[in-house]
């Protein structure tokens, strides 16, 4: 009877010694999988020979060694390195440091084969602190973008005139701001790259206060600070002119959607936080607010922004141009058949539709015997988010026109409209700028 139970027993502890023998195994094998995985970034980040980090401080990589640290599954490698970081007090060493101890407790309970443990581990595991964690994530992802595939001009910046000061690029599928400015070679320079963070709800926004950040083209319109500016907001705020007039062309509401820092006492944000605006460290925000100029700092809000492919950038500009000096020449010849073909079918000036609009250009085209049209300083923009008529490009131009009863100058806002790369591009929305 003995031998049998001391049998038993024996069995039971060989099956409990393979299980926690696999056990290790796998777990040896993922995390040197992962290691794998980030052993190319942590090189870079020891070396610092790329230029994506040089510019961080031995603070945030030292934040983002440890993050990769705990995605190998290394806990002890997280809390040694962020050792010498808890001295700044920063609240996301103290989450990173929180989580390090969370895997470290897991480890221990798998590697013990103690019975009644998996309530405590379940527990344990639901109480992942990726949430809190986000911008380590945030921050690590904008690092590996920077080294791979973020490199040359964006695609959707098809031209810069002189008018344009630069362009703030917010990411938010990579929670990155990127800042570039014209060169004089027609060019652009990236001027900086930055973690941003946007609403708290993703999407497109597209009712006031669903929490999202619109996806758009846009224009910084303002600067609030000082007792203009509740403190909640950082030191200064810039609010762009959302909705604009293809928000409004597809019922898009709200309004309030501003560039700001931190509450004054907040040093981390998680990267969706907000309530629809766009939020940088207090500090980065000071420095970045010299670069905007008021109507002339223009806003490219999306996902995924695509860098480097010169000839998909230039195929494109060479559509637009084509099709809005067809237009200029078509308007200048009083063929008002020709010239009225430029227009969408949804198409919207002011309170005129295209069936207004085509009223109004024929009876004024009547009376006239020239017309004289210039467009300089041209600005393009590829707007690179999905629209119900397809791709849409923003133009900005300085206006000359001269008729035999009529003469007219200023800037005017175009919206141009394709189904698709086949189809010639129609003006969806005409404005006139007052600035």
């Amino acid at each position: 009877m003995v031998g049998k139970l001391f049998m038993k027993l024996l069995s039971n502890w060989l099956r409990l010694g393979l299980f926690l023998l696999l056990s290790v195994v796998c777990l040896t094998t993922a995390s040197a999988a992962v290691d794998q995985q980030w052993e190319w970034v942590v090189k870079e980040l020891k070396t610092g020979r790329d230029a994506a980090v040089k510019s961080l401080s031995h603070q945030e990589k030292t934040i983002l060694l440890a993050t990769i640290a705990l995605k190998s599954g290394d806990p002890d490698r997280a809390l040694k390195l962020l050792l010498k970081a808890k001295r700044s007090k920063d609240p996301l060493v103290a989450l990173l440091e929180a989580e390090a101890y969370r895997q470290q407790a897991i480890q221990a309970m798998r590697e013990s084969g103690a019975g009644g443990m998996g309530r405590q581990e379940r527990m344990l595991e639901s109480a992942e602190l990726n949430n809190g964690l986000g911008e380590a994530e945030a921050r690590l992802n904008a690092l590996m973008s920077n080294l791979r595939s973020v490199q040359g001009e964006p695609v959707d910046v098809l031209l810069p005139g002189t008018n344009m000061a630069n362009v703030f690029m917010f990411d938010k599928a990579r929670n990155r701001l990127f800042v570039f400015k014209p060169t004089r070679s027609d060019g652009l320079k990236k001027v900086t790259d930055e973690y941003v963070v946007t609403g708290s709800i993703e999407g497109d926004k597209k009712r006031r206060g669903d929490g999202k950040t619109p996806h758009g083209v846009y224009h910084f319109i303002q600067k609030l600070q000082g007792k203009k500016l509740a403190s909640r907001y950082g030191p200064v705020a810039f609010p762009i002119d959302y909705p604009n007039e293809l928000d409004v062309l597809h019922k898009k509401d709200g309004s309030g959607i501003w560039l700001h820092g931190y509450p004054m006492d907040v040093n981390r944000r998680p990267p969706q936080d907000t309530r629809g605006c766009f939020s940088l460290n207090n500090e980065r925000l000071t420095n970045i607010g010299k670069h905007v100029r008021l109507h002339r700092s223009w806003v490219i809000v999306g996902n995924n922004f695509v860098f480097g492919q010169n000839q998909v950038k230039q195929k494109m500009l060479a559509s637009v141009q084509r099709d809005i000096e067809a237009w200029r020449q078509d308007w200048a010849s009083l063929n008002s058949e020709a010239y009225l073909s430029h227009y969408h079918k949804k198409f919207r000036s002011g309170k005129r539709d295209l069936r207004a609009w085509k009223a109004h250009k024929t009876k004024l085209n009547a009376r006239k015997t020239f017309v004289e049209v210039d467009l300089a300083d041209r600005t393009l923009m590829n707007e690179p988010n999905p629209w119900p008529e397809g791709e849409v490009v923003v133009a900005e131009f300085y206006q000359t026109y001269r008729s035999s009863n009529y003469e007219d100058q200023g800037r005017k806002r175009v919206y141009l409209a394709r189904s698709n790369a086949n189809q010639p591009w129609r003006i969806l929305i005409e404005e006139s700028l007052s600035q």
